[in-house]
């Protein structure tokens, strides 16, 4: 999520203290969105962005797909490849610690995923975002689900600006020639507190074919 002023802080550094010095952990499901929008798609080769602890990308090894997951986190990716030890997803899943605002795994890809790819420190997500798909091979897919509002018990919830409809579209700088748009819109999930407070919260889709 994004500050209304984003601190100039190295991403990298940021998110590696973030895995190293916070609670993290993995839930074990994948993100109910990514279920929806890919469970019926042809498994292929796949390319998690931010990929986190792989929950994710271990669902759709599951699904048959072959997965490179990436994250800027080094502790986040070891976590993540610990979970491979003894599964039967180990030569199926490709977990990568990079830079992303400097390189991309290298590949072509059926799929492009980003679940809540965004940050409190300034990141060039939408550059990111930008590389990543153009790696898609024709008639190859890309998801991109961000955070559109918090819960109430977040704390500093009043600090954060979301991105809009509008600014997702606009930041991916899409030709209409390139692209079929099967979803551009809000989702919204129901979620529970640490406190077993329920609430409900925004998200932004963004589904497209590659041309």
């Amino acid at each position: 999520m994004q500050n209304a002023t984003e601190r100039a802080e190295n991403p990298v550094e940021f998110w590696e203290d973030h895995y190293r010095t916070k609670k993290t952990d993995y839930s074990g499901n994948p993100g109910e969105l990514l279920v929806r929008y890919v469970a019926d798609l042809t498994p292929g080769r796949v390319l998690d962005i931010g990929c986190s602890h792989g929950d994710d990308a271990l669902w759709l090894a599951g699904r048959g797909w072959d997965v490179t997951g990436a994250d800027i986190s080094q502790t986040a990716i070891e976590r993540a490849q610990k979970r491979l030890v003894g599964s039967d997803f180990s030569g199926r899943v490709l977990f990568v610690a990079c830079d992303l605002e400097r390189e991309i795994p290298d590949g072509e890809y059926d799929l492009v995923t980003a679940s809540y790819f965004q940050s409190p420190v300034a990141l060039a997500r939408a550059d990111i975002l930008r590389r990543a798909m153009a790696k898609l091979v024709p008639g190859g897919y890309f998801l991109c689900i961000a955070h559109a509002s918090a819960p109430p018990w977040r704390k500093g919830n009043g600090e954060h600006q979301f991105p809009t409809l509008q600014e997702e579209l606009d930041g991916l700088d899409l030709r209409p020639d390139e692209w079929i748009l099967h979803k551009a819109g809000y989702a919204v999930r129901n979620v529970t507190g640490p406190e077993g407070e329920k609430a409900e919260v925004k998200d932004i889709v963004l589904f497209l074919q590659r041309g």
